[in-house]
C-alpha cells in the first residue's frame, strides 16, 4: 500500500513509537488477555499498528471455546472493523471483545488509529493506538464457601466480607499502543497491551475486592513466501505479562487463492508446553473468507478437557473513502 509523502511523518512516527515501547509500570494479576488461535489473520485485535494498513474496509467476527467440556473454561468472541485514510496516511477502526472465565466477565470497546509511514520504495513503518473501555464483571451469586448459607429460598451470605454476594462489576479506561514495520515479504511487530495499567474496584463489594489490570507485551513476526499456486506463511506470536512468557508458531499454506491448511505449537519450554494447533480456512469468494482452528491440549489440562475450537468470517470490501473525489459521468454518444 502506498501513501504520499506528509511534512510531519517522521515526528507523527516516532510518537507513536515512543508510546509503544516506554516501560510501563505493571501490578500483579491475572492473566487477562484472551487467547485467539487466528489472531494472524486478524492482527488488528492485538496490535493497533495494523489499523488500515490494506487497501481495504475490513470487517472480522470470530467465536472461542477454550478447554471444551471443562465447567467455567474461557470462551468469548470479538468483532471488529477497519479501513484505510490514504489521504492522510492513517487508518481508523472499532472493536468489541468479550471474555467469559468462570463466573467473570470482561468486555473491551476501542477505537483504533494508525499512521503509516513509508521507508523508501520497499518498506512501511506503521504505529498505533487504541483507546476506549475496559469492563469487569463478577457473578458473586456464583460463589460457595464453607462457612456460607445458602438457604434454597435464596437470601444467601458468604459469611465473608471480602467476597461479593451478587454481581458487581468495575469500568476503567483502556490504551493499547503498537508498532510495525513491513513489506510485501516480511512482518515485524510489537504493541503494549493494557498500557494504562491501574487496579479495578468492582462496585458494591469490599474495597480489597479489586482486579489488577496488567499489561502485556506481544511480539510477532511472519514472511510470506510463493511458489507455484501455492503461498506459504511462517509466523511466530510472543506474549509476556512480565511474570509468564509464551510462544505460539505457525505455518499456514494458502493454494490456489482460495483453500487454508495450516498446523502451529503453543509452548516457549517443557513447563509452557500447552497445544499443537490445526487451522483450516476456505475463501468462499474474493470477499469472504471462512476459517476453523482446532486446538490439541498438551498440559496436563488435557486430561479434563477434549481441546478448544475457534471459528471466524472476515468480509472485505475495496475502499474508497478519502481517495478523492470521483470525476463526473462524461456521456459519450457512442456508449448510449
Amino acid at each position: 500500500m502506498s501513501y504520499p509523502s506528509h511534512p510531519y511523518s517522521y515526528s507523527i512516527a516516532i510518537a507513536l513509537f515512543l508510546l509503544a515501547v516506554l516501560p510501563t509500570p505493571f501490578r500483579a494479576g491475572a492473566q487477562q488477555l484472551p487467547q485467539f488461535a487466528l489472531t494472524p489473520w486478524t492482527l488488528v485485535e492485538m496490535n493497533p499498528a495494523a489499523t488500515g494498513a490494506q487497501d481495504e474496509l475490513i470487517f472480522n467476527g470470530a467465536a472461542r471455546r477454550q478447554w471444551n467440556n471443562l465447567p467455567g473454561s474461557p470462551s468469548g468472541y470479538h468483532i471488529s472493523a477497519h479501513m484505510p485514510l490514504p489521504a492522510i496516511q492513517s487508518g481508523v477502526g472499532v472493536s468489541l471483545l468479550q471474555d467469559q472465565i468462570g463466573l467473570q466477565t470482561q468486555l473491551e470497546a476501542t477505537v483504533t488509529y494508525a499512521y503509516h509511514m513509508p521507508l523508501g520504495r520497499r518498506w512501511t513503518l506503521h504505529g498505533g493506538l487504541a483507546a476506549g473501555l475496559f469492563q469487569s464483571g463478577l457473578d458473586g451469586s456464583g460463589i460457595r464457601t464453607p462457612d456460607g448459607q445458602y438457604p434454597d429460598g435464596g437470601g444467601l451470605d458468604h459469611q465473608d466480607g471480602f467476597l461479593p454476594n451478587g454481581a458487581v462489576n468495575a469500568t476503567a479506561p483502556l490504551l493499547h499502543a503498537g508498532i510495525m514495520i513491513d513489506d510485501e515479504v516480511w512482518q515485524f511487530g510489537t504493541a503494549m497491551r493494557y498500557a494504562q495499567g491501574g487496579n479495578l474496584k468492582y462496585s458494591g463489594a469490599d474495597e480489597q475486592a479489586a482486579m489488577s489490570i496488567q499489561p502485556h507485551l506481544l511480539a510477532h513476526a511472519s514472511w510470506s513466501w510463493e511458489t507455484g499456486n501455492a503461498v506459504f506463511r511462517p509466523t511466530a506470536m510472543f506474549l509476556s505479562d512480565f511474570r509468564h512468557w509464551q510462544l505460539t508458531t505457525q505455518l499456514n499454506l494458502i493454494w490456489r487463492e482460495r483453500f487454508i491448511l495450516g498446523g502451529g505449537y503453543r509452548g516457549l519450554n517443557e513447563d509452557t508446553r500447552d497445544a499443537l494447533l490445526v487451522t483450516a480456512g476456505l475463501y468462499i469468494s474474493e470477499r469472504f473468507l471462512f476459517l476453523y482452528a482446532y486446538e490439541a491440549g498438551l498440559s496436563e489440562l488435557r486430561q479434563v478437557h477434549n481441546g478448544s475450537f475457534e471459528v471466524m468470517i472476515q468480509y472485505r470490501l475495496p475502499s474508497t473513502v478519502s481517495k478523492g473525489k470521483l470525476p463526473g459521468i462524461i456521456y459519450n454518444p457512442r456508449f448510449l
